[in-house]
């Protein structure tokens, strides 16, 4: 009896952690607020050019595959790859999406402006 239900443990343990690898693969990628999308040619590594403008990795540069791991800079020799990225401060960029397909063809999100609402006092007439 306790065998029995041991094995029930684990096989109910094994089929949910299957079932949380299957939401992460399904699930859409966000992308943060300033994201901007170019072609980024890794053919002469160190040399990195985007939209076809050298440009500067930062040192903590990350850059996430299709399936959202991190990928060794020096293991992408193609020369047209559609990405998405951020600059930090100096102008460096820093973190890099490579893009899916479908990822492509979606518009990066809007971004948002603050814009003050101004106080409007009704006891002052």
């Amino acid at each position: 009896m306790f065998r029995k239900l041991c094995q029930l443990v684990i096989f109910l343990l094994f089929a949910q952690m299957q079932s949380l690898s299957f939401a992460q693969v399904a699930a859409d990628r966000q992308f943060p607020q300033g994201t901007q999308r170019g072609k980024l040619d890794m053919s002469a590594y160190p040399d990195v050019k985007l939209n076809g403008k050298a440009v500067y990795l930062a040192p903590s540069c990350r850059i996430f595959n299709a399936e959202n791991m991190f990928v060794v800079p020096a293991s992408l020799d193609e020369k047209e790859i559609i990405v998405n990225y951020t600059l930090n401060v100096m102008g460096d960029v820093d973190r890099i999406w490579i893009l899916t397909r479908s990822e492509i063809g979606k518009q990066l999100p809007v971004e948002q402006v603050f814009q003050p609402v101004p106080y409007k006092n009704t006891e002052i007439k």
